[in-house]
């Protein structure tokens, strides 16, 4: 979000709340502590949910992203370290749950069984992981291509 952003959240705020001002503060205290609380609200939010962006892809990375993107031949091996730091970067920005399900699934190739045995979760809980967090990294990956093309 940008800063022009933060701000319209703030007046937006700050006009929505005006009848619970009462006079008992200076006015400018008042507007600068929904300030502080939005851009606290803000940062908290970010650290939560960190913005995936192509300026934080090394070159290579983004060479292999943007690869990905353009050609639908599959990567060869000079290629697949770039491809590996791509993957263990998307996958970074998932939580430790759901990159344990999907390093265990998908790129491990373990059985649902198992997992469910290794985690002490049921296999359902199991599949829903999977599910949301797969889901996350097509954000992540959509978000990227989007970025990219900007």
């Amino acid at each position: 979000m940008a800063e022009e952003d933060i701000a319209q959240d703030v007046f937006l705020k700050m006009f929505t709340r005006l009848d619970q001002y009462h006079g008992t503060v200076p006015f400018t205290h008042w507007v600068s502590r929904i300030a502080v609380t939005t851009c606290i609200d803000h940062l908290r939010a970010q650290q939560r949910r960190p913005e995936f962006r192509w300026a934080d892809l090394s070159e290579n990375e983004a060479g292999m992203l943007d690869h990905v993107l353009t050609s639908d031949d599959a990567v060869d091996a000079s290629e697949s370290l770039e491809a590996r730091e791509l993957v263990e970067k998307l996958l970074g920005a998932l939580k430790p749950e759901d990159r344990t399900v999907v390093q265990m699934l998908d790129l491990e190739q373990k059985s649902l069984s198992e997992i469910s045995r290794l985690t002490g979760w049921s296999t359902t809980l199991v599949k829903v992981r999977a599910f949301r967090a797969r889901r996350k990294l097509q954000k992540l990956f959509e978000e990227l291509k989007r970025k990219e093309r900007s």
